[in-house]
């Protein structure tokens, strides 16, 4: 695989002769990978626009860093989130379900194909006489109108090959009841912005590890950015994490970075601050990483 960053002749003599390695100050001309949550962080909620991120961005394409999109949508989803956005890279799909090269191929899957499960949720569901509805149920009109999409790309957000995001419309108990019958099926629900995901037991934090292992030496470190439970693997196996400021984020506490940034503006805008903060500690050699 390609490697994301590409430093000048310079850097790379100044970062092999110092033997650059954790614990140590990192450098500007240290490699580092951005993995970024979409939908609340670098898109708005509701409107799924990137135009506040951009001064952060064009800086990142400055340094000859491209984000990687580490994301609850489809691959299909993802693709078109490139082509708009003119950002191209490896990305992160369903969860870290699994990840794809930047022309759409797969290259390596975590999670168990949605197609071996659903029917036994569903047969659960029945069973139990459970409250819940998801994607599988929903025509595309449906799903638009839960997330403002627009019923075409709705339709791109149905094409699900791991995950089951769905609305829970039941008691507590009961949530606890589904959620110990579908541990048996090898199967556990995460927390996004908007839904619960039904899905196999893999994360996005997984997902990021596995294509900074695919990277040259010395190892670029990393830096996460999220907004909801469903990014906390992400975040907490990041060198440096930034905590976008959500209706859900004061509940997010990765333990693993060296440093945590929170930002205090929601979305794109929040996303471009968290950069902005990083990108001056880097250049001022006051970033520690573990």
């Amino acid at each position: 695989m390609r490697c994301f960053i590409i430093p000048t002749r310079e850097d790379w003599l100044k970062t092999c002769s110092s033997m650059w390695t954790m614990n140590q100050n990192v450098a500007t001309s240290a490699p580092f990978l951005v993995f970024t949550d979409l939908d609340g962080s670098l898109m708005e909620h509701e409107s799924y626009s990137i135009e506040a991120a951009k001064p952060a961005l064009t800086e990142l394409a400055r340094r000859g860093v491209t984000p990687i999109f580490a994301s609850s949508k489809t691959a299909v989803e993802i693709l078109a989130v490139q082509r708009a956005s003119g950002i191209t890279a490896p990305f992160i799909c369903e969860n870290g379900a699994a990840v794809y090269d930047s022309s759409g191929q797969i290259l390596t899957a975590f999670g168990l194909p949605r197609t071996r499960w659903l029917d036994a949720v569903h047969q659960l569901r029945e069973r139990l006489s459970l409250r819940f509805t998801g994607f599988s149920d929903w025509p595309a009109v449906k799903i638009a109108e839960l997330t403002g999409l627009s019923e075409a790309d709705a339709g791109n957000a149905q094409r699900r090959e791991f995950t089951e995001p769905m609305l829970w419309q039941d008691t507590q108990a009961n949530f606890q009841l589904f959620q110990s019958e579908i541990q048996r099926l090898s199967l556990t629900t995460l927390e996004g912005g908007r839904f619960l995901s039904i899905q196999s037991q893999f994360g996005k934090g997984k997902a990021m590890k596995w294509l900074q292992a695919r990277q040259g030496h010395p190892r670029p470190f990393l830096i996460a950015l999220g907004d909801s439970p469903n990014d906390l693997s992400l975040l907490a196996a990041a060198d440096v994490a930034v905590v976008i400021k959500s209706g859900k984020s004061d509940h997010l506490h990765p333990q693993g970075p060296a440093t945590v940034i929170r930002t205090s503006i929601a979305g794109p805008a929040g996303w471009n601050d968290g950069i902005k903060q990083i990108l001056n500690l880097l250049d001022s050699q006051q970033l520690l990483i573990n």
